[in-house]
């Protein structure tokens, strides 16, 4: 007979830089704990819905994703510090498409994540990013609802 209780080593966990859920933090680090497991998290620079060369600012993607990952190294630092095992990454592209394939490519055995809060319009036009998680990832997905 096998153990049924699943054993979490790997969590990932996606994160807005600018607008942070420390709840969401204070439970992956929890849950790392319990499990001995390592953090990743994971931060995803969305591509423009226009061309770069089009931009008015001097910022390209690149510079963006080098400032992301600045700021997610802070970020880490300040909310998790020692705690835990942990590692930041910063991807480009589709949040959500990233996020699946960050979980399969790092081999998370979780990904635990902050339900979006978005007008009910746009969930009815483009649906939420966790609910694409959800649908997609090949990994439990932990969906906490925060509220802003």
């Amino acid at each position: 007979m096998t153990d049924a209780t699943p054993s979490f080593k790997k969590i990932l966990v996606p994160v807005d830089c600018i607008e942070p859920r420390q709840e969401v933090l204070d439970y992956a680090v929890e849950l790392a704990k319990q499990h001995d497991g390592e953090l990743i998290l994971l931060y995803v620079v969305e591509n423009p819905v226009f061309p770069v060369e089009m931009m008015d600012i001097d910022l390209r993607m690149e510079e963006v994703a080098e400032h992301a990952g600045e700021r997610l190294a802070s970020l880490v630092s300040e909310a998790i510090g020692k705690k835990v095992r942990h590692r930041h990454l910063v991807a480009q592209g589709s949040i959500s498409d990233q996020i699946v394939a960050t979980a399969d490519r790092e081999q998370a055995d979780v990904i635990v994540m902050a339900t979006d809060e978005h007008s009910e319009l746009r969930k009815f036009l483009i649906g939420s990013i966790t609910e694409r998680v959800v649908r997609h990832a090949h990994q439990p997905v932990l969906a906490l609802h925060v509220k802003k």
